[in-house]
């Protein structure tokens, strides 16, 4: 799978996108925007395939960030530490683990990494602009 990494989204708000400290990048939440709107309908827009899309999306921002931080050069990102998924499930869904998976294999496919990351998926209320997902996550780098 060939990813192709977007431009990166600018802060909505009096935060930082991401945050360096010693070998660490913090990516903050990223929301499933896309050409400055967020993205809201996919498929039969099902609660899965708009999920599904958003995640998709999600990390494609996570990972312009890290690579922004790291000035575009990919060899200097060493892993992903962990990642963190915020789901807005309808009350019925329980199988989270299929919406965070997508991230998790995004990001694996992008870096090869030796050791796979640590993950938290948690399932919430709401989210801001109506989103169903959201993920932030923690870089290593060289």
């Amino acid at each position: 799978m060939t990813i192709i990494i977007p431009k990166p989204v600018p802060a909505n708000g009096n935060y930082a996108p991401f945050h360096i400290e010693d070998k660490l990048i913090y990516v903050s939440g990223q929301l499933p925007i896309k050409d400055g709107k967020l993205v809201k309908s996919a498929g039969e827009n099902s609660f899965l395939d708009i999920a599904s899309l958003q995640m998709e999306l999600v990390t494609l921002n996570i990972l312009s960030h890290v690579m922004s931080a790291v000035n575009n050069d990919q060899s200097k990102i060493e892993s992903c530490v962990k990642l963190t998924a915020y789901l807005v499930p309808p009350d019925d869904f329980f199988e989270h683990a299929l919406i965070s998976n997508i991230a998790s294999d995004m990001i694996n496919d992008f870096l090869k990494p030796k050791q796979n990351h640590t993950r938290t998926t948690i399932g919430i209320k709401s989210l801001p602009l109506g989103s169903l997902v959201e993920a932030d996550a923690i870089f290593k780098i060289t």
